[in-house]
């Protein structure tokens, strides 16, 4: 099997056994008990902390542990402190864990505006500038484009916000930029920034938010008051201690993953260029670990059942876009109707073996020519 969807979800790594084997058999306790066995796994959560803090240049008690990446965003748009029926700004290609909360503020009397994005999914500065107004309260601009790979300019974004009105609350989604591209969330200025374990190698059902000191955040669930009040829950113990295991492996081996990148995407791009009317998504200013394009004549969920008879697994696109996502960033990054329906994205990791490269390009021009032949007119 060649695994080329790693933006969806990757395996777990195998530092995360032995985390989830000690804390989910053998230090089952409850962190919230009072008693030697409580202790010692509350200890080991803010040691988990402090390692996820280390990565991202920030101090442990900003850091909220949560379920996913989704329920990150989801926290964020919901909770953060926003005047009743201000603006809020987002990408045209934000992942459906914002993007479909923004239906939801709309019905709340919030007015929601998008920033365009250029050819390949990175947000247009200046066209961005020209939505900032006065009754603006959040903007949520993810670090990295999921379908794509394009890198966003945080830093500057955030910059250009805060000079315009320096109590607007900035929100990033970072799924697909930690540990693939650098991130100093002290250095970005960001407000809130949400990650998701399962993309790093971590299991899935553990994520973690961001939340800047002095900022003010609701709390999204209430209970026992576990994560200082702002995530009741009983702890995901095993997920907290395998998700900073899992994160330091993947933050150390990120220059390999540059270079893997160099050498695999290099070599798929010379062979898919002899496709005809093959048009790019993703451009220089992208994260390492994606390679999107737009196919004419095929559409690429055909092209992808088609390539797993060779054992080869590639996306096309989100795989939380059941409603539809892939077909609103097509629209968003302009693809005309030849192109529309026939976008793949290809996802690598740090185990990717490289050598694999000339035998997916092979593949996938093969399939295409073979399946070009039966394209609708």
């Amino acid at each position: 099997m060649i695994y080329l969807d790693n933006a969806a979800t990757t395996p777990m790594r195998k530092c995360c056994l032995d985390a989830i084997e000690t804390y989910g058999i053998n230090l089952f306790y409850n962190p919230s008990a009072l008693y030697e066995g409580g202790v010692t796994v509350s200890t080991a959560i803010s040691q988990a902390r402090y390692k996820l803090a280390s990565l991202l240049n920030v101090q442990p008690q900003t850091l909220v542990f949560t379920s996913s990446g989704t329920e990150s965003n989801n926290h964020i748009l919901q909770c953060a402190r926003k005047k009743k029926g201000g603006r809020i700004i987002l990408s045209e290609t934000e992942h459906s864990s914002v993007f479909s909360v923004s239906n939801d503020l709309k019905m709340k009397g919030y007015e929601v505006v998008f920033a365009p994005v250029d050819a390949y999914g990175r947000v247009i500065l200046s066209e961005f500038k020209k939505l900032l107004t006065n009754d603006t309260c959040l903007v949520s601009i993810m670090h990295v484009n999921n379908v794509t790979g394009a890198i966003n300019p945080i830093e500057d974004l955030v910059k250009t916000t805060k000079a315009f009105k320096k109590d607007i609350l900035f929100h990033s989604d970072g799924v697909q930029a930690f540990c693939k591209v650098p991130v100093n969330l002290e250095s970005l200025g960001v407000d809130f920034y949400s990650i998701s374990g399962h993309k790093v190698g971590a299991p899935k059902g553990i994520g973690l938010l961001y939340v800047k000191r002095g900022v003010h955040l609701s709390p999204y669930l209430f209970g026992g008051g576990q994560e200082k009040g702002m995530r009741s829950s009983t702890e995901n113990v095993a997920g907290i201690v395998a998700f900073s295991l899992a994160a330091q492996e993947a933050y150390s081996q990120m220059s390999i993953l540059r270079e893997k990148s160099k050498l695999f995407f290099g070599k798929l791009r010379d062979i898919l260029s002899n496709m005809p009317n093959i048009q790019w998504l993703t451009g220089e200013k992208s994260a390492p670990h994606i390679l999107t394009f737009a196919m004419e004549g095929v559409r690429g969920e055909v092209l992808m059942h088609s390539l797993e008879k060779y054992g080869i697994m590639v996306g096309i696109g989100s795989a939380c876009s059941s409603n539809g996502g892939v077909g609103r960033v097509a629209k968003a990054l302009k693809l005309d109707n030849t192109h529309y329906e026939g976008v793949i994205r290809i996802s690598i990791s740090s185990s990717t073996d490289e050598k694999d490269a000339e035998f997916v390009g092979n593949s996938i021009i093969e399939e295409y020519n073979d399946l070009v032949k039966y394209k609708r007119i």
